[in-house]
C-alpha cells in the first residue's frame, strides 16, 4: 500500500500538468498545427542550433571558471557533462535534483576533476545561472514593460504582470547572492563532514577521517572562487547572459517561422519566465503541461491570432527540439569513456 501510494505521488504531478496541457489546448486545431510543422521541412534540423549555440556559450562561461579553482578540464569534455547533465534535468522526473548530484560524478570520471572540486564547481555554476537569469530577466521586464502591461490588462483586465514578473527576477538574484554568502561564511563542506559522521560516522568512520582535510580545503576553494577577484566572475557571467539571449533568439526564430512576429523583448521575458515556472515544477519531466501551457497563454496575452493552434505547433517544435537533445545526452552517457587519470590542468587538492 505505502509503495502504491509512493508511485502514485510520483504521478500525480505529472498526470496534473498534463490535463493543464489538454485543457490549455482543448480548442486547438491539432490538423493545423501539424500542418504548420510541417510546412517548416528541410529547415526543422536548423531548429536544433539556438540550444546547441546557449551550450556552448554556457560550456565557455563554465570553463572559463573553473580558472577560480586552479585549472580547467578539456572543454569537449566538459561540453559532454553539460549536454548529459541538462538530457538527465529535462527527461527524468525531478531531474534538475538528479542532476545537480550526478554533476561531480561526471566531471570526476569524464573530465578527471577531483570530486570535491567538482562540488564546488557545481555550485559556482549554480551561481552562475541564476544570477544571470535574475539579471536576464530584470532586463527583459524594463525592455518589454509597456507590452507587459497590455498583456495583464488583456488577460486580467488590470496592469501589475511586470512588477510580478520583476519580483521575480529580484528573487533570483537575491537567491545567487545568499548562495555567495553561504559559500563564504558558511562552511558547507565542514557541515556536510559532521553531519555524514553524526548519520553515518559507523560505517564513514574511517572514510571520513582519510577526507577531513579534503572538507576542508573545499570549504576554503569554495570561499576562494566567490572572494578572489570578483571582477573575474564577469566574462563567466557575460557568457551566460548570451546563453539566455540565444535562448529568446530561439523563440523568436520558432515563432517568426510559424507566421508570428513578436518584438525581440517580448521573446526575452515569455522565455526567461517561462523557464523559471518550469524550474518551479520540478517533479514534472521538462515542466512537461506547466510550462507549454505557459507558451500558449502568453501568445494569448500577447494577441496572437488563432493563438492556440498556433502555440501547439510551438510547443511540438519546442518539445521535439527537447527530445532531440534528451537522447543525444543520454546517448553521450553510455557511450562516453570515463577518464580515470586526473586532468593535468586541474590539480587535486
Amino acid at each position: 500500500m505505502k509503495r502504491l501510494l509512493r508511485h502514485a505521488s510520483q504521478l500525480l504531478p505529472a498526470l496534473l500538468a498534463l490535463a493543464l496541457l489538454a485543457f490549455t489546448l482543448r480548442s486547438a486545431d491539432i490538423d493545423r498545427s501539424l500542418a504548420l510543422v510541417q510546412s517548416l521541412g528541410w529547415r526543422i534540423p536548423l531548429l536544433l542550433l539556438p540550444t546547441f549555440v546557449a551550450t556552448l556559450s554556457e560550456t565557455l562561461g563554465w570553463w572559463i571558471a573553473f580558472a577560480r579553482l586552479g585549472g580547467r578540464p578539456r572543454f569537449r569534455s566538459l561540453l559532454r557533462v553539460r549536454i548529459i547533465t541538462d538530457a538527465v534535468m529535462l527527461g527524468l522526473p525531478s531531474g534538475a535534483v538528479i542532476s545537480e548530484s550526478l554533476q561531480p560524478y561526471l566531471l570526476k570520471r569524464r573530465c578527471g576533476v577531483p570530486f570535491e572540486v567538482g562540488i564546488i564547481a557545481g555550485i559556482g555554476r549554480k551561481f552562475l545561472v541564476v544570477m544571470s537569469h535574475g539579471l536576464f530577466l530584470g532586463l527583459s521586464v524594463f525592455l518589454a514593460w509597456p507590452l507587459l502591461q497590455g498583456a495583464s490588462r488583456a488577460a486580467i483586465g488590470r496592469g501589475g504582470l511586470p512588477f510580478l514578473v520583476l519580483a521575480g527576477a529580484a528573487a533570483l538574484v537575491v537567491a545567487a547572492l545568499a548562495l555567495v554568502a553561504l559559500g563564504v561564511h558558511g562552511n558547507i563542506a565542514d557541515r556536510l563532514h559532521r553531519i555524514l559522521d553524526r548519520f553515518g560516522g559507523r560505517w564513514l568512520g574511517g572514510w571520513l577521517e582519510r577526507n577531513a582535510l579534503r572538507f576542508e580545503a573545499a570549504d576554503e576553494h569554495l570561499a576562494t572562487f566567490f572572494t578572489h577577484r570578483p571582477a573575474g566572475l564577469v566574462p563567466p557571467l557575460a557568457c551566460y547572459l548570451f546563453a539566455w539571449l540565444a535562448r529568446a533568439a530561439e523563440t523568436l526564430l520558432f515563432l517568426g517561422l510559424l507566421g508570428v512576429s513578436i518584438a525581440l523583448a517580448g521573446a526575452m521575458v515569455m522565455e526567461t519566465a517561462l523557464i523559471l515556472v518550469r524550474a518551479m515544477a520540478v517533479p514534472v519531466p521538462a515542466g512537461l503541461g506547466v510550462q507549454d501551457a505557459g507558451y500558449v497563454l502568453s501568445l494569448k496575452g500577447l494577441g496572437v491570432e488563432d493563438a492556440v493552434t498556433v502555440g501547439a505547433a510551438f510547443v511540438l517544435l519546442k518539445r521535439g527540439k527537447d527530445l532531440f537533445w534528451i537522447a543525444v545526452g543520454f546517448l553521450l552517457l553510455g557511450l562516453g569513456r570515463d577518464r580515470k587519470e586526473l586532468s593535468r590542468e586541474v590539480p587535486a587538492t
